[in-house]
């Protein structure tokens, strides 16, 4: 019962995406989304002939690794799976890569690490939604004998093999002395109040708490004592886009002084994008974090002052499963912890050949 319990409710979240390949790159299961907001459905039958094709890659003697990102179908997450089942294609092994529907289904989550525990996985790849709550699961799963490998955020403990991650205190460093830069641009006077609003994905998330705590250190330091980051009001928008929106739309009616948003994770960033953009501020300044379509089109308009830090997920995924199939093959890691990176991207470098070389690996 429990089996089918945990089955019916990580087909209900998420939908799988296998990659088979041998030692030549062939074509496996095409990935399907069911993440919430996504329009793209899956037949029961189309979900039983990826079972079945499933069966078959397995059956080719290729290593299994399961991917297990935070939210299936958002765009971020999407440039990270794309990494992933690239690295199958090439490497020869089968990636089945799975998420849930928000950013705040930590249940969800470890229904899906405990499947891949049970499937006997010969590596687990996984950005684990809250760095507390999925601590003791990824430590279980780690000491069960299973390489698990961390991307883009990470636990409370060591107990995992490796990980794939921005510095994200650094990374909110670099966002708060690109946000005072602008403001100084813009002739904000230092004398001037000025208001800087702050919205979250989620509270859990030592990834985003590390880039708040980053971009709140080099703001102490750095920026005019009548410059205030509302920390005493930041939103927690779980992931979802429409609350996101709302919130940014709050703190334009609530703070007449508002200069400036800080989005420190890409559904915050789109929903600040999207707010500001309905409510027509150009004298609103952003930095906000990774690249959507939306961003993009932000960034593209010349219109608003605006600045995104984007990371390198494609690598995180790519190298993700490398890493862990190395690890099943019984070789170590030279780095348990690796930083990734993050670039600066703005209307004067969007077109650059190394930007797009992350924007579209």
């Amino acid at each position: 019962m429990r089996k089918v319990t945990a089955v019916l409710l990580a087909a209900a979240m998420a939908v799988t995406g296998l990659v088979g390949c041998s030692s030549k790159p062939t074509g496996g299961a095409a990935a399907t989304t069911a993440a919430e907001g996504s329009k793209e459905t899956s037949a029961p039958e189309k979900a039983e002939s990826t079972k079945a094709e499933a069966k078959t890659e397995q059956k080719a003697g290729g290593k299994t690794i399961y991917v297990i990102v935070k939210v299936l179908g958002n765009q971020y997450w999407s440039v990270l799976q794309a990494g992933a089942e690239q690295a199958g294609r090439e490497l020869g092994c089968n990636v089945v890569v799975v998420g849930t529907a928000l950013e705040s289904d930590i249940e969800g989550q470890l229904t899906l690490l405990q499947n891949a525990v049970s499937a006997q996985a010969d590596g687990i790849v996984i950005a684990p939604l809250d760095s507390v709550s999925l601590d003791a699961p990824i430590t279980e799963a780690n000491n069960s004998g299973i390489p698990v490998v961390l991307v883009d955020t990470v636990i409370k403990s060591d107990n995992y093999s490796a990980a794939l991650l921005t510095n994200n205190v650094e990374a909110g460093r670099t966002a708060a002395e690109e946000m005072i830069r602008r403001l100084k641009d813009r002739g904000i006077s230092e004398t001037e109040e000025a208001q800087i609003a702050i919205q979250v994905g989620s509270t859990g998330s030592q990834t985003i708490n590390d880039r708040v705590k980053g971009f709140n250190e080099y703001w102490d330091s750095n920026a005019p004592k009548s410059w205030k980051v509302l920390n005493n009001d930041i939103k927690v928008n779980d992931g979802d886009i429409s609350k996101a929106v709302g919130f940014c739309q709050d703190f334009i009616t609530t703070y007449p002084n508002l200069k400036a948003v800080f989005g420190p994770n890409n559904g915050s960033t789109v929903g600040f994008v999207t707010g500001i953009t309905e409510s027509g501020r150009d004298d609103i300044s952003m930095v906000g974090f990774d690249f959507s379509a939306e961003i993009e089109t932000m960034i593209r308009s010349e219109k608003y002052d605006v600045a995104s830090v984007v990371q390198r997920q494609f690598y995180m995924g790519y190298d993700g499963v490398k890493t862990a199939l190395e690890l099943a093959d019984g070789n170590g890691v030279k780095e348990k912890t690796v930083d990734t990176g993050v670039i600066l991207v703005d209307k004067t470098n969007v077109d650059d050949p190394k930007v797009q070389s992350i924007i579209n690996p």
